[in-house]
C-alpha cells in the first residue's frame, strides 16, 4: 500500500510594517545629506585642488557656488535641522526593529569599513581630507548598541501597567540631561559651522563625546548632541508606535515615494554617494579640462 506524501505548504512571511511618515523624514533627511556632501567635494577637494585654476568658467563658476553654500546661513541653519531629523527618526525606528543589537552591530561593522576605506584613501592613495574617524555611522551605530544595553532594564516595563508611557518619559528624560551636559560642556552645532572653537582633547576618548580637534575628520559626529537626538525619538517610539503601525495610513500613497523610497534605503544611499559623487566629479574635471588634478 503506498502512503501518499502531502507537500507541506510553506508559511508565507510576515512583510515587516512601515510608518511612511518616517520613511519620508529619513529620506528628507539623506536627499539634503546628500547635497551637503557634494557641496563639500565640490567646493573643499574639486575646486580648491584643482578647479581654481583651470579657465573653465564654468567649473569656476561650480566652485564658488559650492564655497558660497558651504558658508551660507542657509547651511549654518539648516544642517542642524536634517542631522535633527536624521537622529531624531533613528530613534523612532528602535521600536520598530526586531533586534536593535544586530541592527548596531551591523551597522558600526559598516562604519568600521568606512573608516578603514577611508584611511586607505587619504594616507595611501594621497586623496587628502577624506579620512572618516567618527562620522555619523559611528555615532548611529554606538547610539543603537547604548539604547540596547539600557532596552534591557525599560523592557521590564512592558508587563507594567502604562509601562510605554513611563519608557518614554525615561529616554526623554535621559534625553534632557544629555542636551544639559551638551549645553555645558560641549560648543554648539552653530559654532560647529561657524568659528574653530573645539573642546579640548581633556582625555584619548574625549572626542568621541564632544566635539575635540584630534578627532575632526571629513566627517565628524560625537555622540554629544546627536545621542540626545536619538534619544528623543527612542521616548517617540513607545508612545505614539506602541503596535509599530503608521499614524498617518490613509494619507500613504505614491505622491510621497520621492521621500520614502530613499528613506528605505538610505545607508546604501548614503555609502554609494560617497564614491558616485567624487567619481562623476573626477569625470567632469576630465571631460572639461583633459586632466584630473589628482592621482
Amino acid at each position: 500500500m503506498k502512503v501518499r506524501l502531502e507537500k507541506k505548504e510553506k508559511t508565507p512571511r510576515r512583510k515587516r510594517a512601515r510608518a511612511w511618515e518616517l520613511d519620508a523624514l529619513r529620506g528628507l533627511a539623506i536627499l539634503l545629506v546628500i547635497w551637503d556632501h557634494v557641496m563639500f567635494s565640490v567646493g573643499h577637494l574639486f575646486y580648491i585642488d584643482g578647479w581654481e585654476y583651470s579657465s573653465s568658467e564654468f567649473l569656476n563658476a561650480f566652485g564658488t557656488f559650492a564655497l558660497d553654500y558651504w558658508d551660507s546661513e542657509l547651511r549654518v541653519y539648516g544642517w542642524p535641522v536634517f542631522v535633527f531629523i536624521f537622529f531624531f527618526v533613528s530613534g523612532v525606528c528602535t521600536g520598530f526593529s526586531g533586534n536593535n543589537f544586530l541592527r548596531g552591530l551591523r551597522l558600526a561593522l559598516v562604519a568600521l569599513a568606512v573608516s578603514l576605506a577611508t584611511y586607505i584613501l587619504d594616507y595611501v592613495i594621497g586623496f587628502s581630507g577624506t579620512f572618516i574617524k567618527f562620522g555619523v555611522l559611528h555615532c548611529l551605530a554606538l547610539s543603537i548598541l547604548l539604547f540596547t544595553v539600557l532596552s534591557l532594564v525599560t523592557n521590564l516595563l512592558d508587563r507594567v501597567k502604562y509601562g510605554r508611557f513611563i519608557k518614554a518619559g525615561i529616554y526623554l528624560a535621559i534625553a534632557a540631561a544629555l542636551l544639559a551636559v551638551n549645553y555645558t560642556y560641549n560648543i554648539t552645532l552653530y559654532e560647529v559651522n561657524t568659528t574653530n572653537l573645539v573642546v579640548p582633547d581633556y582625555t584619548p576618548i574625549t572626542g568621541m563625546f564632544l566635539f575635540t580637534r584630534d578627532w575632526w575628520t571629513a566627517d565628524y559626529f560625537p555622540l554629544l548632541p546627536f545621542l540626545g537626538f536619538f534619544m528623543i525619538g527612542a521616548a517617540v517610539a513607545p508612545a505614539a508606535y506602541p503596535e509599530g503601525k503608521s499614524l498617518l495610513p490613509a494619507l500613504d500613497g505614491k505622491w510621497n515615494r520621492f521621500l520614502t523610497v530613499p528613506g528605505k534605503y538610505s545607508l546604501y544611499i548614503y555609502l554609494g554617494i560617497q564614491v558616485v559623487a567624487v567619481a562623476l566629479l573626477w569625470l567632469l574635471t576630465l571631460a572639461v579640462t583633459g586632466e584630473t588634478y589628482f592621482f
